[in-house]
């Protein structure tokens, strides 16, 4: 494997902001990052929206494997030196379920969690998170959610 091409969300914060650190790590396997929006993503890929980009990341090798969500985000920690030990671990049948779990939730919710976390003061943030998912005031300690 020569590559692994990253399909991303080049509309959605949180990913774009993923892609930056995926950029900033080593990597046993490059990283090429391609916006699914884009000319490029439709001329390298021309049956790629029939895997529904939009839903969850995309990894194709080179060699034309195609990787959706969990299993995405694995293939890409595999690719990176610092983190294929945890791709692995993540990648065990017992740990599977819940990086799906994880990235299902990540994905689900990536818009509402880029406009809260990038856009907002941290009081705000945290008042708007409890409101979203029906945290109790006490989760947040330091916050003042009124």
């Amino acid at each position: 494997m020569k590559c692994l091409y990253v399909l991303f969300d080049a509309d959605c914060e949180l990913c774009v902001r993923c892609r930056n650190w995926l950029v900033k790590q080593r990597a046993f396997v490059p990283l090429v990052f391609i916006a699914f929006q884009s000319d490029e993503a439709r001329r390298r890929f021309p049956a790629v929206d029939a895997f529904k980009p939009g839903e969850q990341l995309l990894v194709i090798s080179d060699g034309g494997d195609l990787y959706r969500g969990a299993h995405a985000w694995i293939m890409c920690l595999w690719a990176l030196e610092n983190y294929r030990e945890h791709a692995q671990r993540l990648a065990h049948p017992v740990l599977l379920p819940l990086a799906k779990a994880v990235c299902e939730l990540l994905s689900r919710n990536r818009f509402f969690l880029s406009e809260v976390l990038f856009r907002h003061e941290p009081n705000s943030v945290a008042h708007k998170l409890a409101v979203q998912y029906g945290l109790h005031r006490t989760t947040w300690p330091n916050a003042s959610c009124r």
